[in-house]
């Protein structure tokens, strides 16, 4: 058997990450029929293709390098797939069709190629030059700017050609409240979330006491204000990359939607300060200045609730299968939106976390 490799990152409580990765299928997998097809889209041969390494899924993901010398990302579905996988690759394959303008935010779409189960599109190859985590304050502040210039540029038709965010359920319940704070009502998922801390007994006490506001708030996502444009849903350092330190791209678009600027930012940011960036409340200070927009009290209120929610009704669960590190990430990204709760409710905070 494999050894898991252990990984040590500084976070607010020591974390130990079995960093075992995902099961993906190997480039002798995938069907001749495909290869060719790949083969016509990138130009010429494909002298070798290795697997690419990174998110949290069992997707196919390769890197193809063909024999003039150039490199292709590639990724799609296989045999054996999840069905919610399918579905999220054959909604980012028909943005990548139809909005153009997601290559000014990320690579450039070149195909698709298709065969049996087996779905690949291809994007421009572009090099992860800088490793994130760990964040720099550059790196941080490139991030930002990102995210502020995607929200204040989407195409002039993107009301018409994405789904209205608070109307779908694709984002599992996200906007309904459907598994969040209100689901800690039940004995079991109650002991998955409390189980997840270093004195059981306290993280029982502190939310007897705020579970009812909590529910409150995240009932009322669906009705926050400020900006509207298009939302990327799943921002997260393994969805960004650092060609250049200052200037991320953004890849990874299935659950694009129109719908709430705030819900980005606040998802994005507890993952940062769970990999040991800055804090959230930081964070959000930047987005504002670049944004040029402050987000009413109320409304960030009920979005950091809804997050917290989020990851509180999940994190404690079992894990899914071909997704070994699904509840570490999301572990990781709890606590720091726990406490960014605590601050922006003015409440006591969340006990300490225990050793994941």
């Amino acid at each position: 058997m494999r050894k898991a490799i252990v990984v040590k990152l500084k976070v607010e409580a020591q974390v130990s990450v079995d960093a075992q990765r995902e099961s993906k299928p190997a480039w002798s997998q995938v069907p001749a029929e495909a290869k060719d097809q790949l083969a016509r889209m990138v130009g010429g041969g494909i002298a070798d293709a290795t697997i690419a390494w990174g998110g949290y899924g069992p997707s196919a993901t390769f890197i193809l390098h063909t024999t003039d010398g150039k490199k292709f990302f590639c990724k799609g579905t296989h045999p054996g797939f999840t069905e919610m996988g399918k579905a999220a690759f054959h909604t980012e394959l028909s943005y990548y069709l139809s909005i153009p303008e997601l290559a000014h935010f990320g690579p450039a779409f070149r195909g698709a190629a298709h065969h049996d189960e087996w779905h690949l599109l291809v994007l421009d190859y572009v090099e992860r030059a800088f490793e994130v985590p760990p964040w720099s304050a550059e790196a941080f502040r490139g991030a930002i700017k990102l995210l502020a210039r995607f929200h204040a540029h989407p195409p002039a038709r993107a009301r018409e050609l994405l789904p209205v965010a608070q109307e779908q359920t694709e984002f599992m319940g996200l906007y309904r409240a459907e598994h969040g704070w209100k689901s800690l009502a039940e004995p079991e998922q109650r002991a998955g979330f409390l189980a997840l801390f270093g004195d059981h007994d306290a993280a029982a006490r502190w939310l007897d006491a705020h579970l009812t506001e909590f529910i409150a708030l995240e009932a009322q996502i669906s009705h926050i204000g400020g900006p509207q444009s298009w939302v990327h849903h799943d921002v997260r350092s393994d969805n960004l990359l650092f060609h250049t330190v200052d200037a991320p791209m953004l890849v990874d678009f299935p659950f694009l939607a129109h719908g709430p600027t705030l819900m980005d930012v606040a998802f994005f940011l507890p993952s940062v300060a769970g990999e040991g960036g800055p804090s959230p409340s930081e964070g959000l200070r930047l987005y504002e200045e670049a944004s040029g927009h402050r987000f009413a009290a109320r409304d960030l209120a009920i979005t950091v609730a809804t997050v917290a929610g989020f990851f509180a009704a999940r994190a404690g669960q079992p894990d899914i299968a071909g997704l070994p590190r699904l509840r570490w990430v999301q572990k990781l990204q709890l606590f720091p939106s726990l406490r960014w709760l605590s601050q922006v409710m003015e409440i006591d905070a969340s006990p300490a976390p225990g050793p994941f």
